[in-house]
Order: structure tokens, then sequence, then C-alpha cells
């Protein structure tokens, strides 16, 4: 299965009596009718369709993978995308669409939570379908905290629309992560291990402990810095390396590939069907002119900077997957990256700087869709060499260097690197972080991990697009700003510094 992140859930969605055979998270509301199993289980899905929002895909893209050092924007005016590759954020930026999308997952949470006794269900199963919304629920909250830092914690459902209902002030970061924390500890203990293939995307107890693992890691990092959080990291990701089900697919493309869902490495997901507008539109965005795996030749918006293309050893076999360097486009040409001898009919102004190197991790192989909402290609927003990069990270910070590079090699041995030996922490420490920046390129890693690490200052000076816009640091960068209709809105919220 070929897609950009994997939550091709292949639910089976009872409507009526006739089970479908593969249905994505679709925009299923959460009703307060909840009469037996398969009405909780809609709800519940209703709670996973807020991650799918059509063109806000593109703005939660920018937002996370955006401000890091790899991206650039082929729109370089004073709109969305540049604001967002080039730091430049501004409250009025399109990110704000998540704001409302994530709250919506949480109320749906809050509501399932809230009336799943009147179905009547096996304690055992309604525990379990309790902690499912429980993971959601922190899910969504640990995206809005490492976004906007402390937000309204809203842990019921919302009945009325009144102002005390819905007009909260902010939470501390840290009271946020405490809540995020506990629904995860419920999630792993209470989940199953597995789902049949039917429920591929569905969080498992092992997705709840692998994001656990992830909590400990941000909040060990800035701006909270409690170091204590490094080791229980460890031994939270260790639980999943040592214990889960996982294990890194040996062709680095076959993660990515539409043939290969829900393979080996996929820890969280969403899926995507080219069924009635149900699959990704981010493909469409950032498909290279006249790509044949996106609709109408692909829009490329987005790309890939060529310095980032060449701090990749020639060897490095991420490297052609990640980047479409050279491709043969939707009329049978090669197409190269910066050739004046590429054919002249491309659009967008050709394929060069500094509109970026295509995507080569969102191939939607075997013809373009007839929507740009149709494309296959998942939502992977955890997999397994993230779990093994950030063991690695969080065993050196905790003075376990050595038994790090176990960790780090595998990621390296795959693809096709040699072995690191140094056990120094400060050298591997920086290994870890330029590792993660090659392995996980275009996955929504990028600004999260400057932000915790402190790098987002250093960053600016490898960040093309933010040279373009001219931007100098300021401490404001290390935040998103709350979106300013939420501010219009709720006079009890404070916009976050320098906004």
């Amino acid at each position: 299965m070929k897609r950009i992140f994997k939550i091709i859930i292949l639910l089976t969605l009872v409507i009526g009596c006739e089970p479908l055979e593969e249905v994505p998270f679709s925009s299923l509301a959460v009703e307060n009718l909840y009469k037996d199993e398969d009405d909780v289980d809609a709800a519940l899905y209703g709670a996973y369709a807020a991650m799918n929002n059509g063109i806000d895909e593109l703005w939660y893209f920018l937002a996370t993978s955006g401000p890091g050092e790899s991206v650039v924007v082929r729109l370089k005016g004073d709109g969305n995308q540049g604001q967002l590759s080039g730091l430049n954020f501004q409250p009025g930026t399109a990110h704000g669409s998540w704001w409302p999308n994530f709250y919506t997952g949480i109320n749906r949470a809050n509501s399932i939570i809230a009336n799943i006794s009147k179905a009547g269900l096996e304690p055992t199963v309604e525990e379990q379908k309790i902690a499912e919304a429980r993971f959601l629920r922190g899910w969504y909250y640990f995206n809005l905290v490492k976004w906007f830092g402390g937000v309204p914690l809203q842990l019921e459902a919302t009945a009325d629309f009144s102002d005390e209902s819905i007009k909260k002030p902010r939470n501390s970061i840290e009271e946020v992560y405490n809540v995020i924390i506990e629904d995860l500890k419920v999630a792993e203990n209470l989940l199953p291990d597995s789902w049949d293939s039917s429920d591929f995307g569905r969080a498992t107890s092992w997705t709840a402990k692998a994001y656990l693992g992830k909590v400990y890691l941000h909040m060990a990092g800035k701006p909270l810095e409690q170091n204590e959080m490094y080791a229980l990291a460890a031994e939270k990701l260790q639980e999943v390396v040592n214990n889960g089900p996982y294990a890194l697919q040996n062709n680095f493309a076959d993660i990515f590939s539409v043939g290969n869902e829900a393979n080996s490495e996929i820890i969280f997901a969403r899926p995507n069907i080219a069924e009635a507008g149900a699959g990704s539109v981010l493909n469409f965005f950032v498909g290279a002119p006249l790509s044949p795996h996106a609709f109408a030749g692909g829009q490329y918006q987005v790309g890939f900077a060529e310095s980032f293309y060449n701090s990749y050893s020639p060897t490095d076999l991420r490297r052609d997957v990640t980047l479409l360097y050279s491709y043969v486009n939707s009329n049978g040409d090669t197409v190269t990256f910066n050739d004046p001898n590429n054919p002249g009919d491309l659009p967008f102004g050709g394929y060069n700087e500094p509109k970026g190197i295509g995507f080569g991790k969102l191939l939607d192989v075997g013809g373009a869709p007839d929507s740009p909402f149709s494309h296959r290609s998942d939502f992977i927003f955890m997999r397994y060499a993230d779990v093994l990069l950030m063991l690695g990270e969080a065993l050196n910070e905790s003075g376990s260097s050595t038994e790090a590079l176990n960790y780090i090699n595998q990621i390296r041995d795959r693809a096709g690197l040699d072995d690191i030996a140094t056990s120094g922490q400060s050298e591997l420490r920086d290994i870890i972080k330029q590792e993660r920046k090659w392995e996980l390129a275009g996955e929504f890693t990028e600004y999260p991990d400057l932000q915790r690490w402190g790098d987002i200052e250093a960053s600016l000076q490898n960040n093309e697009d933010a040279q373009f816009f001219g931007t100098v640091y300021n401490p404001k960068l290390e935040l998103l700003p709350i979106p300013q209709g939420q501010i219009d809105a709720n006079e009890n919220l404070v916009q976050n510094p320098g906004y």
C-alpha cells in the first residue's frame, strides 16, 4: 500500500446488516443513540474521522514537515504555504483549520465515554471501547499540545453551547500532558494487542504504548525539559521493541507501497481508498509536474530542497525512494530535476529550483485517480523505524549510548549504510537527529522534533524558504499561534507570546 501515512483501516462498518469490505474513516457523526455494539463502533469511526479532512491535509503537512529543513514550496508568496514553510507563522494561517478538527475528535470521544452505558455491552467490551475513545482523545490532545502549548481541556461531552461549557481558558502544558498520559495508560491496558485485518488502522495496546513512549520523549525535551522522562520513554519503547509485533521492512520502498498495506512497520495510520472521495488529497498537492501518480498530473505545490537531496549519501537507499530526482512523466518523458533538456511542456515553469524535488513516498502507482480526493496513499502517523530511533535517542540521553547504537544501526543497515561505532553522547545525539531527518522526511515529525530539541533557531540557517522570506528567529516560533478565529470566539483564550 502506497500511503504517505497509513491508516487504511479496513474497518468492518455495519450499515443495516451488510458489512463493507473496506471502509476508511469517513465523515460519520457521533450520535447520542447507542443501542448496541454496532452503534458504538459507528461512533468510534466518527471519532477517527476527524483525522480525515480533505484539503486540511495540506495544512497538517505544512505545519509539521513544512517548517523543517527539507521542505520547500512552489508558491512563495505571502500565502499559507510560504508562511508555514518559511516559519513566518501568522494567527490567520490555515494551520488553524486543525484546531476545530482536533476538538471535534475530542468531543466525539467524550460523547462515547459519556453515552456508552446506554448500549448495554458486556463490561469488558465496554471498557475496551472506552479505552479506544480515550486513546483517540489523547492522540488529538498530543497534536494540540505539540503545536500550540497549553490548550483548553474538555474532558466531558459538550451537551450545550453555553459560555461556561465551550469558552474555557487554556490549561498548562503539563496539565495537558498529564491527561494524555492517563488516557494512553488506560488504552495500553485495555485495548487488544491486535485486530483482524478488516479492522486495520484501529489503535491497539501496542499503538498506545508506542505513543506513550513518544509522549515521554517530548516531555523530556523543550519546553518542559523533564529529563527523568527519557528513562520512562526508553522503558516503554523497549517494551514495544522487545515484545511488540513490529519489524522493519527489508526494502524501504515497500513501507509505502499501496500493494503492501498493513505491513509489519505500520503502528498507526489513517487508511485511504480510491472510492467516493474517501482517499487522500495530499498526493495531488505534492505531485511532480505531469506526474502519472497524481490527479491531473499533480499541483507541484510542495517539494524537497535540493540541498536535502545532497545531504544523503549517494549509496543511501532511502534517498531515491523519498525524493523523485528523476521520473517518467505521464507522457512517457524522463524528467530530471534542474535538467535544461527537460521537455518543454512541463507546467509550473518546469521541474527546477527553487520549487523543490517531488515526493517519492506518495506514488499512487496504477494510474492517477479521477478525483484529487481519491488517492490511495495512507497517512502513516507512526511506524516502527520511528520507535527504533526514539529508543536510541532516549537511551543516549539516559546515559546508555552504547546500547543505543544497536537501534540506530538497524535503521542504517536497511539504508545500506555502514554502522555507527561512536558512543560519545553528543556526537551520537547529532547522528540520531540527522537519521530522523533522512528516515522520516515528510512524515509529520520535522517541526515537533525541532521544537523538543530546541533547534528551531539553528535550523533556520538550513531552511531555504525561511532564508527566502528573511525569517529571523524569535522565541515565538517555538509554538504555532492560536488560530485567530478561536481567539475571536473565546475571550478566555490568551494568544501565544509574540503573536
